[in-house]
């Protein structure tokens, strides 16, 4: 039976196998990720969103057969791994050697992570931070998941060694019973020069976990008899130590490689609080200079939190650029728009907010 086939069939006897860390224990690493990003990026504020969709990648399994080999790769299933600790580390590489079924069989969860490292980047620059957050969210799930052992290795649910059901033991029921011991020494994100790298020596990092949680589910299994309380209560003693390890370090990379697509991005800002009084009302200036060349500034102001965009529009009323859409605090901003790249000509900029709408023209002469 192949790895899918597997994974349908355990989800016969356990609907929680397929939520990766537990919604609990997913939500506790991306929440904490925002927590490292330097002062630079303090404007995302995404602490609380990242928490809120750090298991969206795992409900897409639901509709999206691609999805699940992004959470997990068995890496002892690759007789390089076996013979010299490493494999390839390119995607195509990898088919070449061993073929497109083999390899997606096996997971492709570091590639997964590589990739959507790369759309968080491509949102930055887009200074669409809506979706540079939910990417950022499944990048979280992802980085995750390489650091929970028994998604890099074959023997993924104790199938192998007598101890069926020790990933949803291990990831889900004693996460969700023993959260509150797992504390954090935060650090600040890195910026990543080698991505590629820096996912595979975690994940190579992370598979010497696999034997421990292995040997303390039998060995607390052993001496509670069942698995019972005592059963977990014993497996936190023995396990908690580099659980907690594992915690902290998904965390600070999440974090890491967030940050480096920021950088990698041009270190886009998305609107910058301006030191004045909170305003009583909504009000959207007139951006200036106007005619402009090629950049411009805005000026907006909002009495009350909540979601808000602020979208530049062409005569036609096609969409041409983003520069806001994200859940803002009560007070006034400023952001300036670079139209280097847009042709002159009629250009109209709409804020929208759940409780206001206005939309003023600007024009553009090269």
């Amino acid at each position: 039976m192949n790895h899918k086939g597997k994974i349908l069939l355990l989800l016969l006897f356990s609907l929680i196998f397929i939520y990766g860390w537990g919604v609990t224990g997913h939500k506790i690493i991306n929440r904490r990720s925002a927590i490292s990003f330097p002062a630079s990026m303090s404007f995302l504020n995404w602490s609380d969103s990242l928490a809120a969709h750090g298991s969206d990648a795992d409900y897409r399994k639901n509709t999206d057969p691609n999805e699940a080999p992004r959470h997990y790769i068995d890496i002892d299933d690759y007789p390089e791994f076996i013979a010299n600790g490493r494999i390839p580390q390119d995607l195509d590489s990898l088919i070449a050697l061993h073929g497109n079924s083999f390899v997606y069989d096996k997971g492709i969860l570091p590639f997964s992570i590589i990739a959507t490292t790369d759309s968080v980047k491509k949102y930055f620059q887009l200074r669409n931070f809506q979706k540079a957050m939910l990417h950022a969210a499944d990048l979280g799930h992802y980085v995750a998941d390489g650091h929970n052992p028994l998604h890099i290795t074959r023997n993924f649910d104790g199938q192998y060694t007598n101890q069926t059901g020790v990933h949803s033991r291990y990831e889900t029921q004693l996460i969700n019973r023993d959260s509150a011991f797992i504390t954090y020494i935060f650090e600040n994100a890195t910026y990543v020069s080698n991505i590629n790298r820096f996912v595979f020596d975690f994940l190579y990092n992370n598979y010497m976990y696999v034997d421990s949680v292995l040997k303390y589910d039998s060995l607390a299994r052993a001496i509670a008899g069942s698995y019972n309380s005592t059963y977990y209560q014993l497996y936190w003693q023995l396990a908690g130590n580099f659980t907690n390890i594992l915690f902290n370090n998904a965390s600070h990379f999440i974090a890491s490689l967030i940050y480096t697509s920021w950088v990698n991005a041009g270190s886009p800002l998305s609107v910058a609080l301006a030191e004045t009084s909170l305003p009583e009302k909504y009000y959207l200036g007139q951006n200036y200079p106007n005619p402009f060349n090629p950049s411009t500034h805005l000026e907006f102001g909002i009495p009350e939190s909540g979601f808000v965009s602020l979208k530049i529009y062409d005569v036609l009323g096609n969409e041409v650029a983003s520069l806001v859409y994200e859940q803002l605090q009560p007070g006034s901003y400023e952001v300036d728009w670079n139209a280097e790249n847009y042709p002159s000509g009629t250009y109209f900029y709409k804020l929208s907010s759940d409780a206001f709408s206005d939309t003023k023209r600007m024009f553009l002469i090269k």
